[in-house]
């Protein structure tokens, strides 16, 4: 890992990529209740933090309480508001994460390793809330890297965490994944809201990664990823989007760009 980036670095990327592969097969510790999994990993320089995905009922119910909780009121009356299941899922899981990394002494915590965090599907939202958490916690957040992830906060929850980890923070998507592109509801005046830099793998043959790409840019993969699919076959133009979620299509697409 090369903890000298400061932007989108491809090898960081295939890295975070493969751990959040791992995640979905192995873990260091779990929560049976909300069934939410995490794999951490240490090396001489830093540490990676990695969520799995969804992987079962459970995390289906997890990504289905899309009602929104106060994570933190501030004094200018603005609150900043999350996703319920994920709040949860991360909440019984934080206690074991902040005792393994230290985080039960003060000169742990400010002598701990640089920590990567990372994920995918459900796993990213996780990752962009524990990122958040372990900032306000004292921890040095090196870089965020998530995979297909769907929104986590609202407005201010999206103004909160931009000004602390928008910069370090890079939301990975592959052509027309349709989670990178969920929830919208439930508030049609305060939607939930993406963070970080968006590093599009478009659908486009040949063509390099697209930060922060245009609307345009976007509508263009679109319509490119889903005719190709429907001249292969209609069935298959109409799961696309739910087939480019899959995790092995970010490892695949992110090994060609660190080779």
């Amino acid at each position: 890992m090369n903890l000298a980036a400061k932007s989108f670095d491809p090898g960081n990327a295939r890295s975070c990529a493969s751990f959040s592969a791992d995640a979905y097969r192995q873990s260091t510790l779990c929560d049976t209740g909300t069934d939410t999994h995490v794999l951490i990993g240490e090396s001489a320089d830093y540490l990676i933090l990695a969520f799995r995905g969804t992987a079962s009922i459970r995390n289906w119910i997890t990504d289905s309480e899309f009602e929104r909780v106060n994570l933190v009121a501030c004094e200018d009356g603005s609150i900043s508001k999350v996703h319920k299941g994920f709040e949860r899922a991360l909440n019984s899981v934080w206690e074991r994460i902040y005792a393994r990394l230290g985080g039960s002494q003060v000169f742990n915590v400010q002598n701990c390793k640089p920590i990567f965090v990372t994920g995918h599907s459900l796993g990213g939202a996780l990752a962009i809330l524990a990122a958040l958490t372990l900032h306000r916690n004292g921890f040095q957040v090196a870089q965020v890297y998530t995979f297909g992830q769907p929104r986590v906060g609202n407005g201010d929850f999206k103004r909160r965490y931009e000004k602390f980890l928008g910069n370090r923070t890079f939301r990975v998507v592959y052509e027309e994944d349709i989670v990178a592109r969920v929830p919208h509801l439930p508030a049609w005046h305060d939607p939930y809201r993406h963070v970080g830099t968006e590093v599009f793998l478009p659908a486009i043959s040949g063509e390099a990664p697209l930060i922060d790409p245009s609307i345009w840019s976007l509508l263009a993969s679109d319509v490119w990823g889903i005719y190709r699919a429907f001249c292969i076959s209609k069935f298959a133009g109409a799961i696309d989007p739910i087939q480019d979620h899959h995790i092995n299509n970010y490892t695949s697409a992110l090994d060609c760009l660190s080779e």
